[in-house]
């Protein structure tokens, strides 16, 4: 029995946020005993009053878990848990990671080497360039691009991203409910070489409570946050406080001092953060070293195990294929096989789960 969907059933709990579904998995030590548990028991457990367990207990009758799977599957829509080794290093390590993210596209070990650029939504022409510069000069560096899909700042940053490499967006609803609605051809953009992430619900509305939500994963998804522009309050000042409180590095753009959406980057430069001219003032404070010999033994341990069930051939191929999308023809050119012989074993690797076969005949590794 698929004991992950329990941990479904536990977002969807009214009124338990991050904090109180963690004081439940300390005390029951998973996801479905905390679901079968009884009102007795629940009540014994910090910040679950009578009042509380009683709305857990008629909530759970109410909720169909084999829906809420069934409907993630026909959306195409994957998840990650708190108990799945494939979930976000960084962002497991914040105060309070969300129980469960929701994504489309794919994440990798190579995320964590990331960055997030947040800014103005009202931003200038000036900021939007930056914004995309900046954002593409990192993602040639192997950086993944962190940002919250927001209308200015975070626009230009994920486009930027794409020229180059990799970058993630975060939604403040769920992630079947695309905002800004003008931004649907952009996610879908990412969702083919990145991803789109979410820790809301299936169904969720963007309202404006869940964007500091949403903030938190994106300076707990990167190893430091990048500021190109805020006013004085914004929801970018957020996201840089949070990144401090997470023990991650601020940086910020500075900017014209006569305009309003500088105020937010100059206060920070003046409160600490470290100021930006070009990407060497970024690369200078991160320990990336460390960071991506620990990416290179992930990949090690999970390249053998994956191997280790496979003929010689469908590993010389599997060797071959990334987890970004190729192309056939390119795929060819790199074994010793013919193109109906590669088909075969391309098949074959899809068949066990391994690859995915995308539009247009590409190909890259399941997530």
């Amino acid at each position: 029995m698929d004991t992950r969907k329990y941990w479904l059933g536990l977002i969807n709990l009214q009124g338990l946020g991050s904090r109180i579904i963690k004081n439940l998995l300390d005390y029951f030590g998973d996801a479905e005993s905390i679901w079968k548990a009884s009102q007795k028991e629940l009540c014994k457990v910090r910040l679950i009053g009578t009042k509380r367990s009683q709305h857990i207990i008629k909530d759970r009758e109410e909720i169909d878990l084999d829906y809420k799977v069934k409907r993630l599957n026909e959306l195409g829509v994957e998840y990650l848990t708190l108990d799945d080794e494939e979930y976000p290093f960084l962002l497991e390590n914040i105060y309070d990671p969300p129980p469960v993210i929701f994504y489309k596209g794919e994440l990798t070990s190579r995320d964590l080497i990331s960055l997030s650029i947040v800014g103005s939504r009202k931003c200038t022409a000036y900021g939007r360039k930056v914004a995309n510069r900046l954002a593409a000069s990192l993602a040639d560096q192997g950086f993944t691009i962190i940002s919250g899909l927001a209308r200015g700042i975070d626009t230009a940053a994920h486009q930027g991203a794409l020229k180059e490499g990799r970058t993630v967006g975060v939604l403040g609803s769920g992630i079947d409910v695309i905002y800004p609605p003008e931004n649907d051809e952009l996610v879908t953009e990412i969702e083919e070489s990145g991803a789109v992430i979410s820790s809301f619900p299936l169904g969720t509305a963007p309202h404006g409570n869940n964007f500091p939500k949403r903030n938190r994963i994106i300076s707990g998804l990167s190893l430091g946050t990048i500021v190109v522009e805020a006013a004085k309050k914004s929801g970018s000042l957020i996201t840089a406080n949070l990144a401090l409180q997470q023990g991650r590095e601020v940086f910020a753009i500075p900017g014209d001092i006569t305009k309003d959406q500088s105020v937010g980057t100059n206060d920070l430069i003046q409160t600490g953060a470290k100021l930006v001219q070009s990407i060497d003032d970024i690369l200078i404070e991160l320990p990336l070293d460390d960071w991506w010999e620990r990416i290179d033994k992930t990949d090690q341990e999970l390249k053998e195990e994956e191997k280790t069930d496979l003929s010689l051939q469908e590993a010389k191929v599997y060797d071959k294929i990334e987890s970004v999308p190729q192309e056939f023809d390119k795929i060819l050119a790199t074994v010793d096989f013919s193109a109906s012989q590669l088909n075969s074993i391309l098949l074959k690797l899809e068949i066990k789960g391994l690859i995915t076969q995308l539009a247009g005949n590409r190909f890259k590794r399941s997530s």
